[in-house]
C-alpha cells in the first residue's frame, strides 16, 4: 500500500498494532493487580505524560529508517576494519537457547556501560530525554530521542555482528528485553526480594529516575542488577518517596524535549568557546 509515495506494509502494521494492544492490556492487568481501581483512573498529569510518549512512538516510529540506516553504516565500517568476528556457524553446536542467553548478558553488560557512559555530561542531554518523564508508567520506555536510539541501537548491532549472534537470537533479546523495560518502568512499588540481585525490579529502576542527589548516576543496570553491584553503582534503600526528573527539566513539552538535546549541546559549546578566546589572548 501506498501513502504519499510511502510503501506501508499492512500486514506488518497490523502485528505492530497487535504489540502495542497486547502491551496496553498485560501491563493495565499488572497495574490493576497492585493498585486495584486507582490504576484506572489517570489524572491530568499522567495523560500529558501519556500523549508525549505517544508522540515519541510515533516521530520514532517514521525515524526508523534513518536509525537503521545508521546503525548499519556503522556496523559496515566494523566489518571493514579487520577486526575478528565470530561466524554465525560457530553457535551451530548448542541449542537455539545458549546463544540467546549469551547475546541477552552480553547485551546487558553493554547496556550497562552504555547507560552510564550516557550519564555523562555531553551524552547526558540527549538521555536527559528519557529522564523527563515524571510520572513514570510503561509507555515511559518509549521516550527517547531519536539520536540517542542511534547510539543504542548501533551499540546492539555492532555486539551482534561480533559475536555473530543468529537473527533468531537478536530476535528474542529484543522482545525480552522490550516487554521486561516496560515492566521496570511501571507505576508500582515492586520488588525482587532475594532475586534483585539477578533481575531488575520497578523499584530499582525507579529509583535511576528520581530527582535525589543520592540515586543521581546509579542503578544503570538493564536486566541484571549485578553490573551495579560489581561496579559500585548500587541504590535501592526502599520504597523510593522522591520526585522523578532532573533539575532543569523541559516538562511535558514534546517540541522542547526533540529540541533540548541540541540546545544543551549549542551551551555547552558556546560556554567553552569564550574559555579557548580568553586563553588564546593570554598566551598573545
Amino acid at each position: 500500500m501506498d501513502v504519499f509515495g510511502l510503501a506501508i506494509d499492512i500486514e506488518a502494521a497490523k502485528a505492530l498494532g497487535t504489540v502495542y494492544l497486547l502491551q496496553f492490556v498485560l501491563f493495565t492487568v499488572l497495574a490493576f493487580i497492585a493498585k486495584r481501581e486507582k490504576a484506572l483512573r489517570w489524572d491530568k498529569d499522567m495523560v500529558r505524560s501519556a500523549r508525549v510518549n505517544w508522540s515519541f512512538i510515533v516521530i520514532n516510529f517514521c525515524m526508523a529508517p534513518f536509525v537503521f540506516f545508521a546503525a548499519n553504516w556503522m556496523d559496515g565500517l566494523l566489518r571493514s576494519s579487520g577486526v575478528p568476528i565470530v561466524p554465525v556457524e560457530f553457535w551451530e553446536f548448542a541449542p537455539a537457547i545458549v546463544p540467546a542467553l549469551v547475546a541477552l548478558v552480553a547485551a546487558d553488560f553493554l547496556d550497562y556501560w552504555s547507560h552510564r557512559i550516557r550519564h555523562t555530561s555531553f551524552l547526558w542531554p540527549m538521555h536527559a530525554v528519557h529522564h523527563s518523564d515524571t510520572k513514570m508508567h510503561y509507555l515511559t520506555w518509549y521516550r527517547a530521542h531519536f539520536v540517542e536510539l542511534i547510539v543504542i541501537q548501533g551499540g546492539y548491532i555492532l555486539l551482534a555482528t561480533l559475536m555473530g549472534a543468529s537473527p533468531a537470537a537478536v530476535a528474542a533479546v529484543v522482545i525480552l528485553r522490550a516487554f521486561h523495560q516496560q515492566y521496570i518502568h511501571m507505576d508500582v512499588d515492586w520488588h525482587h526480594g532475594p532475586f534483585e540481585l539477578f533481575l531488575t525490579s520497578p523499584r530499582f529502576h525507579r529509583w535511576h529516575h528520581a530527582n535525589h542527589e543520592e540515586a543521581w548516576d546509579k542503578n544503570f543496570a538493564g536486566i541484571i542488577p549485578l553490573w551495579d553491584r560489581l561496579f559500585g553503582t548500587w541504590y535501592c534503600p526502599g520504597k523510593v518517596d522522591q520526585p522523578l526528573g532532573f533539575p532543569g527539566n523541559p516538562g511535558e513539552n514534546f517540541v522542547a524535549l526533540m529540541l533540548f538535546p541540541f540546545r544543551e549541546w549549542g551551551r555547552m559549546i558556546g560556554e567553552r568557546l569564550p574559555r579557548k578566546r580568553k586563553a588564546k589572548t593570554e598566551q598573545i
